[in-house]
């Protein structure tokens, strides 16, 4: 009996306070400073969107003596894993002198270019 009666003056409660809330946004609504009647107003609005894309040729690398794909990767603050992705590096001992890495771009997304190969 009791969640009854709380229900009853929660739903009362509710239906007093969007009473009031539409009588002022109606007040509101209508008055105006000035005096004279209020028109409606319509606004347009055009937006136009431009994507441009700039083309940056890849960072590369030749590999020095003593370089090792580690260093490499923390001195161009990369990830190692990207690294060796990119370049089709499985084992990360296997980098010799002379060698060209190609470096992830900073943004990490890294560009592919469409295949030429036919599927067998």
């Amino acid at each position: 009996m009791t969640t009854m009666f709380l229900r009853g003056r929660l739903q009362w409660s509710l239906l007093a306070v969007t009473v009031v809330s539409g009588a002022l946004a109606l007040f509101f609504a209508q008055r105006n400073d000035s005096g004279a009647e209020a028109v409606p107003t319509t606004v347009a609005t055009t937006t136009t969107t431009t994507t441009t894309t700039i083309y940056q040729p890849p960072i590369t690398y030749v590999v020095q003596r003593g370089d090792t794909l580690f260093g490499i990767a923390q001195s161009f603050q990369v990830n190692m894993q990207a690294l060796m992705d990119l370049n089709g590096i499985s084992n990360p001992d296997r980098v010799e002198a002379g060698d060209e890495l190609v470096m992830p771009p900073a943004t990490g997304f890294v560009p592919v270019a469409p295949s030429t190969t036919m599927l067998p």
